[in-house]
């Protein structure tokens, strides 16, 4: 669902399994002579960080030390991404990448090294003429206690009535406050989208149509020209194929491109299984967040490899979630890779996962490998949907939540 090699999406037809996350070991500065894997790149909201010891390395993989952090004991740097890796001998690490405010200092740190940094707000004086000219000038701020009052009268994770039109300076404010209680960040890397907009290049013809889809349905819901069709030559953000299969994912937004798992993509029996393609007839499919044999669902549903993680792991206490799609075979098939590029557009506007299948940014758990997202308003590990709610992702459908926090991101400056 959401990681870095992105934002990562485990949309699966919805079935997806939920509570296997173990812990990790976390590990010291690693050698630069190991053989480091990268088992997932989350795109993180940006922080101040000031070093506190050890070394900056050149890529994820940790191949070259390019700076020693005691020589810059002074210097903030800015949070980018956060790498998971795993080393020969099968520890995990966290490593963040960071740059300094010029963009010259840049690497991948060890995490546990950097330390949040708060710079130190310097107030001016005035002499008494200029008092009153600058107190008139001062943006009037809401309060905190009137933006909670707000906040708990709109529906769970969604901005609605004047939360939607509160000043510039109420948003520049309390933007933390905003981003923690919609499941709302900066996702999208720097230059993305320039006034208000985001050029796509589509690498593959064959997912040019889907891409259009996904680009119709956004600019459509919000009312606005948010995504175009780029070229190589122009853009800001691309789309193309890629692999999955290993970390299972069938799309992933990487800060500046968004990939589709080029297997499932091609593999005409899934997620459903198999269907009479070349029929016009309309058929139904029972699904079930439960991924053991459910009597009616699609064998094909989760794909293998959800369904060896979560064989024998069923909480029998959990709320499984029982829905149907319906559609001709290929209307089906469509709607599902047109709502996993949705999803992922949908975090290069800044909207991390929620726990309403209904959503088109839907995700079965707010934590992935052990770790939870970047802004969560609360954990969960089930959808909290009732029985027979339509899923955004399936159907490729935006939900009034996913367009309000859309707007409100855009308020936020995200895009």
């Amino acid at each position: 669902m959401k990681q870095r090699q992105g934002i990562m999406t485990l949309i699966f037809a919805a079935v997806l399994s939920i509570g296997l996350l173990g812990g990790f070991t976390s590990t010291a500065d690693v050698s630069a002579k190991q053989t480091v894997k990268v088992v997932k790149v989350q795109k993180v909201a940006t922080k101040a960080y000031r070093a506190t010891k050890g070394y900056m390395y050149n890529s994820p993989k940790l191949t070259k030390k390019i700076h020693n952090l005691k020589n810059y004991p002074k210097t903030t740097f800015y949070s980018k991404k956060r790498v998971t890796i795993k080393t020969t001998n099968n520890k995990t690490a966290y490593y963040t990448y960071v740059a300094n405010k010029s963009g010259k200092i840049k690497g991948y740190v060890y995490s546990k090294y950097l330390k949040l940094y708060q710079p130190t707000k310097t107030t001016s004086t005035s002499s008494s003429n200029s008092q009153s000219d600058n107190s008139i000038s001062t943006p009037q701020v809401i309060s905190k206690s009137s933006l909670s009052s707000l906040i708990a009268a709109s529906p769970d994770l969604d901005p609605t009535g004047e939360l939607l039109s509160l000043t510039s300076a109420d948003y520049k404010t309390y933007q933390s406050v905003f981003n923690k209680n919609f499941n709302v960040g900066n996702y999208a890397d720097e230059g993305v989208f320039t006034d208000d907009q985001a050029s796509i290049y589509v690498k593959s013809p064959t997912l040019q149509p889907y891409v259009q889809k996904a680009i119709d349905k956004w600019n459509t819901a919000l009312g606005t020209t948010v995504f175009t069709l780029g070229t190589a030559q122009n853009h800001s953000l691309t789309l193309g194929f890629g692999n999955g299969q290993s970390e299972g994912w069938d799309g992933v937004f990487d800060g500046d491109s968004v990939q589709v798992d080029y297997y499932d993509f091609h593999d005409r029996t899934y997620p459903y299984g198999p269907m009479p393609l070349s029929s016009s007839q309309t058929i139904q499919i029972k699904l079930s967040t439960d991924d053991t044999d459910v009597d009616g669902a699609a064998e094909g549903m989760a794909a293998t490899r959800v369904k060896q993680s979560a064989a024998t792991h069923r909480d029998t206490s959990a709320h499984y979630l029982t829905t149907t799609v319906s559609g001709t075979p290929t209307e089906l098939l469509e709607n599902y890779w047109v709502g996993v590029i949705t999803h992922e557009l949908g975090h290069a506007l800044g909207l991390d996962h929620t726990p309403y299948f209904q959503d088109i940014m839907a995700a079965p758990a707010s934590t992935e490998d052990g770790q939870s997202q970047e802004n969560a308003k609360y954990d969960w590990t089930t959808y909290k949907d009732s029985d027979n709610v339509q899923g955004g992702a399936l159907t490729a459908t935006l939900s009034q939540r996913d367009i309000d926090r859309a707007k409100l991101t855009k308020l936020l400056g995200y895009w």
